[in-house]
């Protein structure tokens, strides 16, 4: 018979394998000799910064076309008060 697999099954798995994958990158270190400026830092951050504008600029339009065909379809029909 096979498993059910649930998403507290999947969930619990991946935070074993996450924690074992950190675990194996903190006991294989060595040194690296490299060095990173702020200019670097700074530029990482902003790239960073820009995908993450940019993902929520790109949904927010069709989600908000989603919501309003969600609300047209099961919004509350309003009541007249008389």
């Amino acid at each position: 018979m096979k498993k059910k697999v649930t998403m507290k099954y999947f969930v619990g798995n991946s935070i074993k394998f996450i924690y074992s994958v950190f675990l194996f990158l903190l006991l294989m270190n060595s040194n690296s000799h490299a060095y990173i400026d702020p200019g670097t830092g700074a530029f990482i951050i902003q790239s960073i910064l820009a995908i993450i504008g940019s993902i929520v600029f790109y949904l927010g339009y069709p989600i908000r076309i989603i919501k309003n065909i969600y609300n047209k379809i099961f919004g509350r029909k309003k009541k007249d008060d008389k």
